[in-house]
């Protein structure tokens, strides 16, 4: 048998003992899993018509029903702006949460996907410690260094307590106050006369008063002032670029305009603004709202209030 019949032979009978190639059944395999399962329902079933369907997908929603057991109906993916985020049979996704100008303050902290709705946030400067509440302006120290816990998204600020210096500076001062008072009292012949040094009608000074902080007041202040009062209050001190400020801040909401003018205008007038505040209000004819400022700063009976002679 020369060389060539030999190679001949040999490959005859390797073509006879070698096994089949089994790849198309493998393939075959491959493809029969992946029906199989495409057809089990991966996220759970819901009843139709006596038969058990395939929920449709987190991010979809169904559209038909199946028509034979353990199968998928029709299902669509959620439409922009809304959303699934639990497998279903829903024939309508979620509205996503808007974070828009009739929620005031907020802003977005999270995108709406398919999946997941929207989650927002307080804007900077604002808090909000529940729920179901409302974004508020952090109220700010008197001094930069008395900060303990600076604002945050769900707490307010924390100020350190006055050191010792700080009180009996204040002690000081709220004494030499009272003291003024008293010897203006007792000097003037009748409330006229007080009225004539101070400058203000006889029928406002019931009373006379120190300074208080106003800090922790500044919300239900400004609601009591109003936008428009405010504003004015405003320009009669050269405060133009604060009110332009705030706008752009906060727009179509006059109610934060108004809590952060008036903050500004709190820290631009320093510890005597409680007092001059009622007194601005009294000059612009607004003793209403001077009244009403008066008996949320001053209670009856306040250390602060002094009363006349």
């Amino acid at each position: 048998m020369n060389r060539k019949e030999m190679n001949d032979w040999f490959y005859f009978l390797f073509s006879v003992v070698s096994p089949v190639s089994t790849e198309p059944n493998v393939r075959h395999s491959s493809q029969e899993k992946l029906r199989v399962k495409r057809q089990g329902c991966q996220d759970g079933t819901y009843e139709h018509g006596g038969i058990n369907c395939c929920k449709c997908a987190a991010g979809q929603r169904l559209e038909e029903h199946c028509t034979e057991t353990a199968n998928y109906g029709k299902c669509v993916f959620c439409e922009d702006g809304t959303y699934n985020s639990e497998p279903n049979s829903k024939d309508s996704c979620e509205i996503c949460t808007s974070c828009g100008p009739e929620n005031a303050n907020l802003e977005e902290d999270r995108p709406c996907t398919t999946i997941q709705d929207r989650t927002c946030r307080c804007k900077e400067g604002h808090y909000c410690n529940t729920a179901e509440g409302t974004c508020k302006i952090c109220h700010p120290c008197t001094r930069c260094s008395s900060i303990k816990e600076h604002c945050t998204a769900t707490t307010d600020t924390v100020c350190n307590e006055e050191s010792t210096g700080e009180l009996l500076l204040n002690l000081f001062y709220n004494n030499t106050f009272k003291l003024v008072y008293k010897v203006i009292c007792l000097c003037m012949i009748n409330k006229a006369a007080v009225c004539v040094f101070l400058g203000c009608p006889e029928s406002h000074l019931p009373c006379l008063f120190i300074p208080v902080e106003m800090e922790p007041h500044i919300v239900e202040v400004a609601e009591i002032i109003g936008w428009k009062d405010m504003r004015q209050i405003a320009l009669g001190c050269q405060m133009a670029n604060s009110i332009e400020n705030v706008k752009l801040s906060h727009p179509n909401d006059s109610e934060m305009w108004t809590q952060e003018l008036l903050n500004k205008w709190v820290e631009l007038k320093g510890r005597p603004a409680s007092v001059e505040l009622i007194a601005t209000l009294r000059k612009m004819g607004k003793n209403n709202k001077a009244d009403k400022i008066k008996e949320k700063l001053y209670p009856i009976d306040s250390p602060a209030q002094l009363s006349s002679a």
